[in-house]
């Protein structure tokens, strides 16, 4: 993984940003299979098999090879939290068309995509309706990298309330 802006003052090995790089390609092509994971979604695992951004702000989860076991004694080592974990764990009502596949770190709100048309939909915890909405993975990521990096400083410390890294209604989002 790259870890981009180390945070001492957060906690000895905290960082703002955390990449990890791509799988091999048979893992994301197996995982990608099994879960029915969306073009868009497997086309960013492709190139990175999962981010953590702005303090776990925001969080695409990325794919384990099977059996893979976790060395928590090296934190360099650690891989992404994994999607299909995660995905199983979620349970709308339309689990057929929605796909977990991230999280906003403060209260855990899902990050869907429909499966047929690619938006990009947050549910809270427990709830069955989203309550926001994107048209695509790119409006997503873009919209929201762009509105959370506001809440920060340049150092990488947070200079607002960490709920704000939850995107308001009727701002940077449509609601459904």
């Amino acid at each position: 993984a790259f870890f981009l802006t180390h945070l001492p003052i957060v906690a000895p090995q905290a960082y703002l940003n955390i990449i990890f790089r791509p799988t091999a390609p048979d893992v994301s092509a197996e995982v990608g299979a099994r879960l029915m994971i969306p073009v868009p979604i497997q086309e960013f695992l492709q190139r990175y098999n999962g981010v953590h951004l702005l303090s776990n702000s925001l969080i695409v989860c990325g794919v384990h090879r099977k059996g893979q076991l976790l060395n928590r004694n090296d934190i360099f080592q650690l891989p992404p939290i994994n999607i299909e974990t995660e995905s199983r764990h979620y349970a709308p009502s339309d689990r057929q068309r929605f796909f977990k596949f991230g999280a906003y770190g403060y209260d855990g709100s899902g990050v869907c995509m429909d499966r047929h048309d690619h938006s990009i939909a947050v549910f809270k915890r427990r709830a069955e309706e989203p309550y926001c909405a994107w048209s695509s993975l790119d409006e997503w990521l873009e919209s929201e990298i762009q509105r959370i990096s506001e809440l920060f400083d340049e150092s990488g410390i947070r200079l607002r309330d960490e709920s704000e890294t939850l995107p308001p209604p009727n701002t940077g989002c449509s609601e459904k």
